[in-house]
């Protein structure tokens, strides 16, 4: 069994795979927690859904640098001697070429999953994008190529940002708008963030294209992706677990 770590900035999503088989688990990514409790946590998810835990080895993707090193101990105590763990990085073998960019070092663990994921699947050139806690899009050429991409808060955080910096607008219910037109201020929120995030999102997407003078697949992902999915105008493929498809696909790719 391969056992899949996403840390994320809101969320750390532990996929069990096993042959096409994947079951996911959920835990709050703050406030972190002794491994013993992670180990716990896993052991009773893994015992309540009857998962088969033999020949364990796992893989992190990590954007949290105060979570990796115990989710790493925690890895390595279910792999056991026998079994691998790997952190995703530049350095292990992608797939994926970073010549294109200036500071490769900075490139998120989660893009490098999703991009090596989408490539895998769909060849290239490919745009992934990623509705998370961040909204970004990132794109490969046909060569494999990672040339960078795009940042933008994502809808969670602009929500929040809303209500901080305002002194009379709340944070509202995530309930993708019927129309632009909002007639309350929910609806006028809601409206700027899904409208708003998907002509961002489509503006870059047909901006990178200009630059490269290629045109790109786009690949939506992410906890907010099936929400945004009625938003986007362009033609898409959407892949909700992308991340633990890229994780497998890295892990295949250092055993060879």
């Amino acid at each position: 069994m391969l056992i899949c770590f996403d840390i994320g900035n809101s969320s750390i999503n532990i996929g069990y795979c096993k042959g096409a088989g994947l079951i996911v688990q959920r835990i709050d990514t703050h406030p972190v927690f002794h491994q013993d409790v992670y180990y716990s946590l896993m052991s009773d998810f893994i015992a309540l859904n009857n998962i088969e835990k033999d020949n364990v080895s796992c893989i992190i993707c990590s954007v949290v640098d105060t979570h990796t090193d115990v989710f790493e101990a925690v890895a390595r105590t279910f792999a056991g001697r026998g079994g691998t763990v790997d952190v995703v990085g530049i350095r292990m073998n992608t797939g994926l070429d970073f010549e294109r960019l200036t500071a490769p070092e900075e490139l998120g663990a989660d893009r490098i999953a999703t991009s090596a994921g989408a490539y895998d699947i769909f060849g290239g050139p490919v745009l992934v994008v990623d509705f998370g806690t961040a909204t970004t899009v990132t794109a490969v050429d046909a060569g494999g190529r990672l040339l960078g991409g795009s940042i933008m808060p994502g809808l969670g955080l602009m929500n929040s940002a809303l209500e901080k910096g305002t002194s009379k607008l709340t944070e509202v219910p995530l309930i993708g708008p019927a129309a632009a037109l909002g007639t309350d201020t929910a609806q006028c929120i809601c409206s700027g963030l899904f409208f708003g995030t998907a002509g961002a999102v489509e503006r870059i997407a047909a901006g990178i294209e200009q630059e490269t003078g290629a045109s790109f697949r786009m690949v939506i992902t992410g906890g907010y992706g099936g929400m945004m999915k009625n938003y986007i105008k362009r033609q898409y493929d959407i892949k909700p677990d992308l991340i633990f498809e890229g994780l497998r696909t890295l892990y295949d790719k250092n055993r060879k």
